[in-house]
């Protein structure tokens, strides 16, 4: 089965590779371009970066080697949050300032590399009637503007899900803000605000301590004379600790009798995000049991959800059986299971219809985005069985023709 393509590549219909250096090969029948000359305009930008360009009877190979001091676009998720807010700003600016009217950006996390002062690069531009993309789109570029930004800074969710998907995701408040951004403007001011913030939170951490040291010494000392934190501890391990244990105990004996009902109601209230690898895996396997699903589904998820498993399967089925649809929706696409997507987009569409707090208007609109999504994912598994019974198709015709073969000889 081939690699799935990245959005860069589906958007330029090109094959990129990354070996000391990055390389864009594009079929030439599915480009423009007539002449090499043409290509040789990408050149033009950023000068310091070695570009090679090959070009065949069949093939256009495009060749970059940035210079040693630029780093891949994955390095930044390694940087401080200033430094992240600080390449947000930088990226913007770079295209504000563009001003090559025959190339064209395209923004996406593996067509960037950045410097040391945290300004980015881009090593894939289009060429007017040449090279994809052949023309500016500023509606498209301004949201691959703040996809990136807002996997930049907020990490939780792939880039092509922060273009495609915003509507539907459980986004944290940074990230809402980035994305209802209409302009660049906006965008810059927002990115400043947020570096000033942090900036305001480096000082006060630089010179409270100094000037309150006594007071917070005196403090400490008055808190541990006092058993403070002993007390604290006794009474949360009388009244909470304790009491989950010995449900974690119950739980287990129930499970190991079959009584999956009776696990799921002695640990309803209890945190799943708090419990043990081996509770969680206990409640998971036990809401397996009673949610929907055919026998044969069933069977193919409990041969495959095994305490080896990684934990974060355990957390979507336990909010998947507990209802919270949208949650089990997030963490299906961090561990990109589209087999688990597609379930928990298909239960959310239920929970919607059922819901009694949306008016119907607000209930079509979400249904719709959600049919969207599925549609999607019905068309990509269409797709994988028809190429796989091609291939099924190919290999019986040689094995006929070999056969034939033999046979005559």
């Amino acid at each position: 089965m081939e690699d799935k393509k990245t959005y860069l590549e589906e958007q330029i219909d090109a094959v990129m590779n990354e070996n000391e250096g990055y390389t864009f090969t594009f079929q030439r029948e599915k480009i423009k371009l007539l002449d090499g000359l043409e290509a040789t305009m990408i050149k033009e930008v950023d000068p310091a970066f070695e570009k090679k360009i090959e070009l065949t009877d069949d093939e256009l190979l495009v060749t970059i080697h940035p210079p040693s001091t630029y780093q891949n676009y994955r390095i930044l998720k390694r940087k401080d949050q200033k430094s992240k807010w600080r390449f947000a700003y930088q990226l913007v600016k770079k295209v504000q300032e563009h001003s090559m009217e025959r190339l064209h950006l395209i923004i996406a996390p593996e067509n960037i590399v950045f410097d040391h002062s945290l300004t980015p690069a881009f090593l894939h531009y289009g060429v007017t009637e040449s090279i994809p993309p052949y023309e500016t789109d500023h509606d498209r570029l301004m949201n691959e503007m703040k996809a990136l930004i807002a996997l930049s800074v907020d990490e939780k969710y792939p880039f092509h899900d922060y273009l495609k998907y915003y509507e539907t995701l459980k986004l944290s408040e940074t990230a809402k803000e980035i994305l209802s951004k209409k302009n660049e403007t906006e965008l810059l001011e927002y990115i400043k605000e947020k570096i000033e913030e942090i900036e305001a939170e480096e000082k006060l951490l630089l010179h409270i301590p100094k000037k309150k040291w006594s007071m917070q010494k005196y403090i400490g000392i008055g808190l541990i004379v006092l058993l403070v934190p002993a007390i604290i501890y006794s009474f949360y391990s009388l009244f909470f600790a304790i009491p989950r244990q010995e449900a974690y105990v119950e739980s287990n004996r129930l499970f190991l009798n079959n009584q999956y009902s009776e696990v799921i109601n002695e640990l309803s209230k209890y945190d799943e995000r708090s419990m043990p690898q081996g509770v969680q895996y206990q409640l998971a396997r036990s809401y397996i049991v009673t949610v929907s699903l055919t026998e044969e589904q069933r069977g193919n998820i409990e041969n495959t959800l095994t305490l080896q498993a990684d934990p974060q399967y355990f957390m979507y089925w336990i909010n998947i059986g507990r209802g919270k649809n949208k949650e089990a929706i997030d963490i299906a696409r961090m561990l990109e299971d589209r087999d688990l997507i597609a379930y928990g987009l298909i239960n959310y569409q239920k929970e919607i219809m059922a819901s009694s707090e949306l008016d119907s208007q607000e209930k079509e609109q979400q249904v719709k985005q959600i049919e969207g999504e599925l549609q999607e994912y019905r068309n990509e598994l269409e797709e994988q069985q028809t190429e796989g019974e091609q291939s099924d198709g190919s290999n019986d015709s040689a094995a006929e023709n070999q056969q034939d073969s033999g046979n005559n000889n």
